[in-house]
C-alpha cells in the first residue's frame, strides 16, 4: 500500500454565517480555489452540522491529499496555496492545518 501526505484543516465557521452559508462557500468557492492546487492527488471537505453534533469543536475538515510532504508544502507555497488562505477567513474564523502521513490499514 502506498503511503501519501495529507494537509488536513480543521475549519471552524465564522460566526455570523449560517451552517449553510458556510457550506455554501465552501463547497461553491473555496473548493474551486483548493482544486487548483498543483499535485493535489484528491481533496474532500467533512462538514459537522453543529446544530446535530453539539459536541464537535469543529464545524468541518479538510483533506487535501499529495504523494509527498513536500509535494504539499512546495503546493501551499505557491500562488494556489496563497489563494486558498486569502480565502480562508471569508467563511472561517479559525483553522488548524497539519500535514498528516496517511498509512493505509485496509484498502
Amino acid at each position: 500500500m502506498k503511503t501519501r501526505f495529507k494537509h488536513v484543516g480543521l475549519l471552524v465557521k465564522r460566526s455570523d454565517m449560517t451552517f449553510e452559508h458556510f457550506m455554501e462557500h465552501w463547497t461553491n468557492v473555496h473548493s474551486e480555489i483548493a482544486q487548483k492546487t498543483p499535485g493535489l492527488l484528491a481533496y474532500t471537505i467533512n462538514p459537522i452540522d453543529r446544530r446535530e453534533y453539539p459536541d464537535s469543536p469543529i464545524d468541518g475538515f479538510s483533506e487535501l491529499w499529495f504523494d509527498s510532504i513536500e509535494d504539499a508544502k512546495k503546493a501551499f507555497d505557491g500562488k494556489a496555496g496563497e489563494e486558498a488562505f486569502a480565502d480562508v477567513p471569508n467563511f472561517c474564523e479559525k483553522v488548524a492545518a497539519t500535514y498528516i502521513q496517511e498509512v493505509p490499514v485496509v484498502e
